[in-house]
């Protein structure tokens, strides 16, 4: 069909699948490229959008040499379904959709919304709501439903997300002055189940279930939203919420039901036509913008919207968040790298960006505490705020970032309600709130770039200061690793916790001690608050106690900080299979092997056993000892990691396991001294045991009869 001057008449929807109808007739685009254009087009109607823009929305980060000439293409063909030439027009700012308010639905459900705010103010509900419903019912399921995920449609369809459910908040609140209470509870039960930090919603939830005649239902949602923003993050409901629960206590929530239209309530400042002045009218709010305009981004630095009365909370909750754990006073051989971690994170000599800086390690090498000390020393650069966030890392369910993201976006003085619920979302908002701001990351024990990509800022005024076990990848941080004190600083470090002149007095005595500790500062502060504790005790008795390998673990133990604990956090983070290659390690005694010995042990291939050594170096659990005279790599526990090993082997693997696990390494180390025998003139061969081929590489043979509990050479490497 046409208008009556003869034009065509299109319609655009976006809110749902992307569809098009010209006179009535749906038009298909057909391939995927003309429809990303035409919804990159329509995300700003009347509005060119440039070149480059269309380019990313069609290819992404990856467009081809072609790419300008093709993008003509598409616009051509996009023009020819069309039918209508002048619909897509070029000009200096780019390509330009030129559509209507009536064309495009997207644009008819502001004109409604509007509309119906405007009733609202003039104290008509009934007439609101109606216009509230016309607008929800445009939508056909998510905006921009199958038109890529382009920068600028996945931002337009996120404001029209967050405009949508703004007007549900608006219909609910204009049929709760109607007194529709009853019918509205099951809609808003499930939309405040999907949205769960939408106090509004809640709000409205109970002041329908306290009118409906079921009060204890109501204060339920109450004490369930409290709970969930206390424990997700740490923060108490908002002053609506809060004022809306009084009302439920009361029994005050203004059920008189009927239709407002003639209550002369409605005229007063601040009720903005709302049954019950004092709640309902607060609810109605003033007039709120979609999330990701300017001014949402402006206002989430309020704690809180001001009620219909005037009243207002002030300000940010905290003007400058310092989250830091405490710090410590004995601090010893790290002033170095303290420096040197201050010159990074405030960027000296280095461009505009974000400084990253990660510090990775071994457990218990101290990378928490010379963190935290650093950040506490960098109040004055960072004058807007040092935040922190324990990721969890090591623990068998590391920190959502999601949940991490809304924690620091309160901490910054965003209310809770203004909390976007996707990850993506969280993360634009955290940038925009500390674009402008000078403020320290420190995010603790991360277990991978992914978890901790989302929580970096994007200002150059901004740093982040990252602690892992592994060393990280795609971050374009320095890394910075951290690891045992020299034994000077260990035994200052052991005397200042268990008292200087017991120390001193047996100096050999303590460096035996930290010897026995890796020189590790967990363990030393673990061996000097043993000795603090036990005044009895003598530092000649704490280090025989120390001797005994097998026993070293449990004496390392005080109070909530144990080796052990650590290193069982370190071992629950490997797959099955690395776990397996770790306990079989620890059967052999030795202070380091090549990749054979271990694909011996596992009956695997080398190239295998190599892979399991890689993963137990990235781990903190092995290290790399430099190469043999054949260009092998050997590799080396860490202190205490072997002792570990050996307890796990113990535990997990049969007896049976663990005596083939022997044999298959005894017999892969005849094998090989048979080998390097015939390689000697004078030496014949058949002077050295035969032994039957071992299972490694490519090998395959029987195992032979050799059992042992686990493998001694007297102190000397081998392979």
């Amino acid at each position: 069909m046409t208008d009556v001057t003869g034009v065509m008449v299109f319609e655009f929807d976006v809110l749902g699948p992307l569809r098009m109808s010209r006179d009535g007739v749906p038009v298909r685009l057909g391939a995927a490229m003309p429809r990303r254009l035409l919804a990159t087009l329509l995300c700003t109607p009347g509005r060119p959008v440039a070149v480059p823009a269309l380019v990313e929305a069609l290819w992404g980060d990856d467009p081809p040499p072609s790419a300008h000439k093709t993008l003509q293409i598409y616009v051509l063909r996009l023009r020819r379904a069309l039918g209508d030439r002048d619909r897509v027009v070029h000009g200096p700012g780019g390509y330009t959709a030129a559509v209507s308010p009536p064309e495009l639905d997207a644009l008819r459900f502001r004109e409604l919304t509007a509309a119906g705010r405007a009733a609202r103010r003039n104290a008509d509900p009934a007439k609101a709501g109606a216009l509230f419903r016309r607008a929800l019912g445009l939508w056909r399921g998510p905006a921009f439903a199958d038109s890529g995920d382009g920068t600028l449609v996945a931002d337009e369809a996120r404001r029209l997300e967050e405009e949508r459910l703004l007007t549900c908040e608006e219909l609910a609140v204009a049929d709760l002055a109607c007194g529709r209470h009853a019918e509205l509870v099951t809609g808003l039960t499930e939309m405040a189940e999907l949205h769960p930090y939408r106090e509004r919603l809640h709000a409205c939830l109970m002041l329908a279930l306290s009118r409906a005649g079921r009060q204890a239902e109501a204060l339920r949602v109450y004490q369930r939203v409290r709970a969930m923003l206390g424990e997700e993050l740490g923060v108490e409901p908002g002053h609506t919420l809060r004022r809306v629960h009084e009302a439920v206590l009361r029994g005050d929530t203004g059920d008189d039901g009927g239709d407002h239209r003639d209550d002369r309530r409605g005229d007063r400042p601040g009720d903005h036509g709302g049954a019950s002045g004092s709640v309902a009218g607060l609810l109605l709010g003033p007039e709120e913008q979609a999330y990701g305009d300017s001014a949402a981004v402006l206002s989430a630095r309020r704690t809180d919207v001001a009620d219909q009365g005037g009243e207002q909370d002030a300000g940010p909750v905290v003007a400058a968040p310092c989250q830091l754990p405490p710090d410590i006073g004995d601090l010893v051989g790290r002033h170095g790298p303290a420096e040197s971690l201050r010159r990074c994170l405030t960027g000296a000599g280095d461009p505009p960006a974000t400084p990253v800086v990660a510090l990775y390690g071994r457990a218990g090498a101290g990378k928490t505490t010379l963190a935290i000390h650093v950040a506490h020393s960098l109040g004055e650069t960072f004058a807007d705020g040092r935040l922190y966030v324990d990721l969890h890392g090591t623990c068998p369910r590391p920190a959502d970032p999601a949940k991490a993201l809304a924690r620091l976006l309160t901490a910054l003085g965003v209310a809770a309600r203004s909390v976007p619920d996707g990850l993506e979302e969280r993360g634009r908002l955290f940038r925009a709130v500390l674009a402008d701001r000078r403020v320290l990351v420190v995010l603790d024990d991360a277990a991978s770039e992914e978890q901790v990509r989302p929580l970096l800022p994007g200002g150059p005024g901004c740093a982040v200061l990252v602690t892992s076990r592994r060393r990280p990848a795609g971050l374009s941080a320095r890394a910075v690793r951290v690891d045992a004190l020299d034994p000077a600083s260990a035994a200052t470090l052991l005397g200042r916790i268990a008292g200087p002149e017991r120390i001193a007095a047996r100096p050999g005595v303590a460096a035996e001690i930290v010897r026995l500790c890796g020189h590790l500062p967990l363990a030393v502060r673990i061996a000097g608050e043993r000795l603090a504790q036990r005044e009895h005790w003598t530092p000649d008795h704490l280090a025989g106690r120390l001797r005994e390998e097998r026993r070293r673990l449990d004496e390392l133990v005080a109070g909530d900080l144990s080796v052990r604990a650590r290193l069982d956090a370190d071992y629950r983070g490997l797959d099955a299979a690395t776990r397996r290659a770790l306990r079989m390690l620890g059967l052999l005694d030795v202070p380091d092997f090549t990749a054979w010995m271990l694909a011996a042990a596992l009956g695997v291939t080398v190239r295998e056993a190599e892979a399991y050594a890689d993963l137990l170096v990235d781990a903190q659990l092995l290290s790399c000892a430099g190469d043999d005279a054949d260009g092998r790599f050997r590799y080396r526990f860490h202190d205490f990691v072997r002792a570990y090993a050996r307890e796990r082997a113990e535990l997990e693997e049969t007896d049976g396991e663990r005596e083939k696990a022997v044999t298959r390494v005894l017999g892969a180390l005849l094998a090989r001294a048979g080998t390097a025998e015939r390689g000697l003139p004078q030496h014949p061969a058949a002077a050295v045991p035969r032994a039957a081929p071992c299972r490694h590489a490519a090998g395959r043979g029987t195992e032979p009869p050799l059992v042992a509990d686990r493998v001694s050479f007297n102190g000397r490497g081998c392979g």
